[in-house]
């Protein structure tokens, strides 16, 4: 805002010259330089004495549209109008209106390119507001365009908007220093959400991926589209997740959720480790319901986008869509099943079956012994399981133990079932797997877990999206920590041996602990030599012996555990080998890069052939970091000195005049870039709007918690176990429905895609034709079956 130099108050005469009237208060005569500039005059003027300012014209010129005349009234001036609804609305609204005739009209004057005060009214017929209660005006109240830069930030930081404006107000002095009330935060967040779906939610999910592909030309996404059309399944992943999975992606799992998005729609992420043993994402998925085609598209979709590199070992749960999907995708990839959710099968299944010896003898010698018989027999089967699951490295002792368990079930149940998928589960079976350790899906549920904390079943597909960045990047942020700890923090060696120098320099903290508790087992062992060659028998307390043939030409020491061979880390009997052929170093090939502190180390390009960059604009945030800091600084210093802020506040709009010229002159260097690709943005706008987002049906809204398996049967056992001679149909019948996938913990729910037969994908994979509708059973419908022929044909070899 400018004010009247002294020469222009002069020109009025004797109204300029008493030295009483503030410079604030509005004269006539007074001369703007713009009609901006009266308006915040007038604005101004109104905070200071108690009323709200509204504009009550602008006419424009009919040659040139310039504006030459205007009057800015008090919001008072006038009255309401007479409404037709009046004698239906119960409860009207206060009225505002009095009349007043509190005025500024303003005339051009062309000769001296300035707008005159040439009428001025400063009376008014109403009791004016009290300074404390100026703010709530509605002229007083305005989001600059800073604060509505920090209200959309915090909201897409999960920060609700009562704690945002809290915050804002507290940060300013208090809510009257602010310059907006938590109506006008509430509104312009509002104002947000319908500017970011103007497109709709598929326009508006298709407008912020090509947004990140701007941004990073790395980014990338696919969708799939039915015959109709609509999106259907939707994949994405970005530049940091191309560089972990090109470094880490040798072992992945994947699971899904329900409830993240209003959609309904089920979400999966691909996760792995990194060198610090910590959660990394390769890529995240939305899909419409999970069939075979929607997983086979989905995994394809992963390979292209990650130049087709196959992991070594991937883990899902009991799905048998994504079952069949991963071993017709994945061919290269060993598949595992989540032995969590097979144990949590195995407590479902096997703790109610009882021998009909059990049940005879229940029915003579009473109910309460033969229920203290059952508590003591269900943990025995359920003990076996696990043994068999985790504990038998050989392969005929798991099929003894498991027959020997078999034994005690006298019908054909889920223990068969589970049976013909062993090779995917058993701790025998596995052992030539590269697995990192894992052995279930927990990582994707733990991560699962994590993201419900950020993303909630009432979030528009957009702002799942942003939340889920939000999720993402707590978890880059451990991860910079850890890396942060990792070169900061000296790795505690217990031994001055060169070995374990050597792997403090090379492993990352926390692979380098598991090293060092592998060295020393391996000074705690037992060893006997074979005859031939460099053959020794190892054995550590009271573990089973392992075999190890060394060889200290080529300086390998291969052992039976296959320690080495699942995760990448040398065990404790080669260790004890490589030492009796006198090799103090650890190998080169026995140090995986992996699990090294330079693991990331090396370039990276996309299936475009770009070399992937994480962060493009690295070098502009570090630019505004360091402006910001010093901005912030200096703003605390000449803050309490009125003389110094109006200086800093001259220097201020001078450079800004002078730094936006030169900004505009770069983009005008850039315009016929721009031209070129106006109409390229005029079809894709086109496109955004006929984008359509395939609906799932809405679930019946209920104000019920919704239970998991495990909580369910907490319950039933306080209801008391069944009476004697029900039935399992009837049983089963009681069991409360799941809203859950079919991950065979809960009761199964068959999902259709209607009229999938041109599913074609834009981006990735091109065009995929399906001429079957797929309805995947659920692998607890499979395991549950009592007949034997339909357990034959239900498990046939090509299960999975």
């Amino acid at each position: 805002m400018e004010s009247t130099n002294e020469g222009d108050h002069q020109d009025n005469g004797s109204l300029n010259t008493s030295s009483a009237i503030p410079s604030w208060v509005p004269q006539m005569g007074m001369k703007f330089g713009t009609v901006d500039e009266a308006w915040t005059f007038w604005v101004t003027y109104g905070g200071k004495v108690g009323f709200g300012s509204r504009k009550r014209y602008l006419n424009p010129s009919k040659f040139d549209r310039t504006i030459t005349s205007c009057r800015f009234v008090c919001r008072k001036e006038g009255h309401r109008g007479k409404d037709k609804r009046d004698k239906h609305i119960k409860e009207p609204r206060a009225e505002i209106r009095t009349g007043c005739l509190a005025r500024m009209g303003l005339t051009i004057n062309r000769e001296a390119g300035n707008y005159e005060v040439t009428d001025l009214v400063l009376e008014h017929n109403h009791i004016m507001q009290l300074q404390e209660t100026c703010h709530f005006l509605p002229s007083q109240r305005k989001i600059s365009e800073i604060q509505a830069f920090e209200i959309e930030i915090a909201d897409d930081s999960g920060i609700g908007p009562k704690a945002a404006y809290e915050c804002a107000s507290r940060r300013v002095g208090g809510p009257s220093v602010l310059g907006y009330i938590r109506r006008d935060h509430k509104n312009h967040l509002r104002t947000k959400r319908q500017r970011e779906l103007m497109y709709g939610e598929a326009g508006s999910m298709l407008k912020y991926f090509q947004d990140k592909v701007a941004q990073n030309p790395s980014f990338q996404y696919a969708i799939q589209l039915d015959n109709e059309e609509q999106i259907t399944n939707i994949f994405w992943t970005d530049a940091k997740m191309l560089i972990d999975y090109a470094h880490f992606g040798d072992v992945v799992t994947f699971d899904t959720t329900f409830g993240t998005n209003k959609e309904l729609r089920p979400f999966g992420v691909f996760v792995g480790f990194n060198q610090f043993r910590q959660t990394v994402i390769f890529g995240a998925c939305l899909l419409y319901s999970e069939t075979y085609e929607a997983f086979k598209w989905l995994f394809e979709t992963f390979l292209f986008a990650h130049n087709q590199k196959h992991p070594r070992t991937i883990y899902t749960d009991q799905d048998v869509a994504m079952g069949n999907a991963v071993e017709d995708v994945f061919l290269m990839a060993r598949h595992g099943l989540c032995t969590f959710h097979i144990m949590q099968n195995a407590i479902k299944h096997l703790s109610c079956h009882k021998k009909e010896e059990e049940e005879a003898e229940e029915e003579v010698e009473g109910e309460g012994e033969g229920e203290e018989e059952e508590e003591e027999d269900e943990p025995h089967i359920l003990a076996d399981f696990s043994a068999c699951m985790y504990e038998y490295r050989d392969k005929e002792t798991f099929e003894e133990a498991f027959d020997t368990m078999r034994g005690k079930i006298e019908k054909q149940t889920w223990l068969d079932s589970i049976y013909k998928v062993k090779e995917k589960w058993a701790e025998c079976f596995m052992m030539d797997a590269f697995t990192l350790g894992m052995r279930s899906t927990q990582l994707s549920e733990s991560l699962n877990n994590d993201l419900k904390n950020h993303l909630k079943a009432d979030l528009d597909i957009l702002r799942f999206f942003k939340h889920f960045e939000r999720a993402v990047q707590v978890k880059r942020d451990a991860e910079l920590n850890s890396e942060y700890e990792s070169r900061e923090l000296l790795p505690r060696v217990k031994m001055n041996v060169p070995m374990l120098i050597q792997a403090s320099k090379v492993y990352s903290p926390i692979i380098f602990e598991s090293f060092q508790a592998e060295f020393e087992r391996s000074i705690a062992s037992f060893t006997k030599k074979l005859d031939v060659g460099y053959e020794f028998a190892i054995t550590i307390s009271s573990e089973d012996e392992c075999k190890v043939i060394g060889n200290p030409f080529e300086q390998t020491a291969s052992c039976s555990c296959g320690q080495f061979e699942r995760i990448g880390i040398l065990c404790a009997h080669a260790i004890k080998v490589l030492d009796l052929m006198n090799i103090k170093l650890l190998p080169e090939h026995y140090i995986l890069k992996r699990w090294t502190r330079e693991a990331r180390c090396g370039t990276i390009q996309d299936r475009s052939g770009r070399n992937v960059v994480e962060n493009p604009m690295f070098d502009i945030d570090q630019r505004y970091k360091s402006l910001n800091r010093k901005f912030m600084n200096l703003a605390t210093q000449v803050a309490p000195s009125e003389e110094c802020c109006t200086l800093l506040e001259s220097a201020l709009d001078s450079l800004t005049k002078e730094f936006l010229g030169r900004m505009k002159n770069v983009h005008q260097s850039n315009h016929m870039e721009g031209c070129s690709t106006q109409v390229v943005h005029e079809e894709s706008n086109e496109h955004l709007a006929a984008a359509r987002l395939k609906k799932k049906s809405p679930k019946k809204k209920t104000r019920k918690r919704k239970l998991n398996w495990i909580d369910k049967q907490h319950k039933n056992k306080k209801k008391g176990a069944p009476k004697k001679g029900q039935t399992e149909v009837k049983r089963a019948k009681k069991l409360p429905k799941f809203q859950q996938r079919e991950d065979g913990i809960g009761p199964s729910q068959s999902h259709t895609i209607e009229n999938n037969e041109y599913w074609s994908n834009q981006n990735v994979t091109g065009s995929n034709c399906f001429t079957d509708n797929y309805i995947a059973p659920s692998f607890t419908d499979l395991v549950t079956t009592s007949r034997v022929e339909d357990i034959e044909a239900l498990c046939r070899d090509d299960f999975f």
